[in-house]
């Protein structure tokens, strides 16, 4: 930690604007750390975004679980950790580093552990082979559960960062940067995964390989991470304290936007639970291949970065609401498709026009994916920017502690899932998700948009006209 404090101990904070009549006036210096802070903190996050699709845990390690162990309640872990035991520490991250003059330090070390687990396991599936598949499924859950007890650490005082050295007209476009470029990447890296899955190394050292891999990208993410300039805080606040943040909880929920907002993201966050099982049932039911995953990245990744493309301008225009509406009735759509599309090919007189067989029937699935990540995206970008738009300013880490540390609890939904799959089969798992998510679309209509004067909401009876714009000379 005292190498990290020592590497911002000499940036100093930027200078205030000054005002020349209406106008706002930047230095050159100014200007320039603007643009240096945007910059790494765009590399920041599409490194972050690279390493985790690399082991991306509703596909890659959902597949890498599922050939150690035979139990799918284990396979529906891997994605609950990933989300809840991301969320679970950010409220007590919250009170460690709010009120502190300096909070980007804290999000550099936490993510030097981050890699660091990564790195362990990746050593672990070398070493250990598979000569003892429990000992090697022990090492992953110990190594995985501190890999997102760290990245959810580090989120807290990163997303505090991004908010003071981005001014609030363009968070959704520095968040969207990061998402477009963390989906170029990860594009590429669904072609690599597919050329080490299907290279016919044996297991788990092709997985090991992914492991490393990851580890070289998030260290790419920390030196970007600490180039950044973070500016001094002026006013601080008085510390808080965890217990301090939980009897602020009740305060923080009598705000009518933030209970339904929380609301909406539950409803989200428990439609995950059939996440880690479309690639099972690709595999185990519609006679996919290992490798196959890559596709999949591949498609998650491309119809992220390319659905950035609107849905950073629809947030800017139109508010972050309308992105977390239009995402919600895209995820309402992922189970009807995977329940509907398997048997559609296989009928009769579609099947006869259809070449290809099996393989045809597994890509074609892919639709599933594609739809996975246009929906992903979005919520990616709005979930973030609209807790920061209703936020007040001096409390915007413990409003982001407190909606992720709530959603941890929920995101350990898929274990469910998992359950559901041996009692009753994929379908109705599928069938659980869709009737979930429909309940999230639906509370989507309670949210309001707080930044935007005259947006539409489409779930909600009333319809707001945007105003008009004023004419020139007028």
């Amino acid at each position: 930690m005292t190498l990290c404090v020592a590497i911002f101990r000499n940036q100093g904070g930027f200078l205030r604007p000054r005002r020349r009549g209406s106008e706002i006036q930047f230095t050159s210096l100014e200007r320039s750390i603007y643009r240096r802070n945007f910059g790494f903190g765009v590399a920041n996050g599409a490194m972050l975004m690279l390493g985790d699709t690399l082991i991306h845990p509703s596909l890659v390690l959902a597949l890498f679980v599922s050939q150690i162990s035979n139990s799918n309640l284990l396979v529906g872990l891997v994605p609950a950790l990933s989300t809840g035991v991301w969320f679970l520490p950010q409220l007590f991250a919250a009170a460690f580093v709010q009120g502190r003059e300096r909070q980007l330090p804290f999000a550099v070390a936490s993510t030097i552990v981050r890699a660091l687990s990564v790195a362990t396991l990746g050593a672990v599936g070398f070493v250990i082979g598979d000569r003892n598949p429990h000992t090697l499924l022990i090492a992953f859950f110990i190594c995985y559960t501190i890999y997102n007890l760290t990245a959810g650490f580090a989120n807290v005082p990163i997303v505090d960062v991004s908010a003071r050295v981005v001014p609030a007209n363009k968070r959704a476009f520095y968040f969207g940067q990061r998402s477009f470029w963390g989906g170029v990447l990860g594009f590429i890296a669904g072609f690599v995964i597919q050329r080490i899955l299907s290279a016919g190394g044996t297991f788990p050292n092709n997985f090991a390989i992914l492991f490393f891999a990851s580890f070289f990208v998030l260290s790419l993410g920390v030196y970007s991470a600490a180039m950044m300039v973070e500016p001094k805080v002026t006013a601080l606040r008085s510390r808080a304290t965890l217990l301090g943040q939980l009897r602020d909880a009740p305060r923080f929920l009598g705000n009518v936007e933030f209970r339904h907002f929380l609301t909406f993201r539950s409803f989200l966050s428990m439609a995950a639970i059939a996440d880690p099982f479309y690639v099972l049932f690709a595999k185990e039911e519609l006679g996919a291949p290992v490798s196959v995953v890559g596709y999949y990245i591949a498609i998650i990744a491309v119809t992220q970065f390319v659905s950035n493309l609107f849905w950073s301008p629809l947030a800017d225009r139109r508010g972050n609401r309308l992105v977390l509406q239009v995402s919600a009735l895209l995820r309402m759509i992922i189970p009807v498709i995977a329940l509907a599309l398997p048997p559609l090919v296989r009928w009769g007189p579609i099947h006869k026009h259809v070449p290809g067989g099996s393989p045809t029937l597994y890509y074609t699935f892919g639709a599933v994916f594609a739809l996975y990540g246009i929906a992903l995206a979005g919520q990616n970008l709005a979930n973030m920017t609209y807790v920061l738009d209703i936020a007040p300013d001096h409390e915007r880490a413990a409003y982001v502690g407190l909606v992720n540390t709530f959603l941890g609890v929920v995101a350990f939904v898929p274990v469910i899932g998992g359950t559901l799959v041996d009692a009753f089969g994929f379908q109705f798992l599928f069938l659980v998700a869709f009737m979930i998510t429909l309940a999230g679309v639906l509370a989507s209509g309670a949210l309001h948009e707080p930044r935007v004067s005259g947006t539409v909401n489409l779930f909600s009876r009333q319809i707001m006209i945007p105003r008009p714009r004023r004419l020139r000379g007028g």
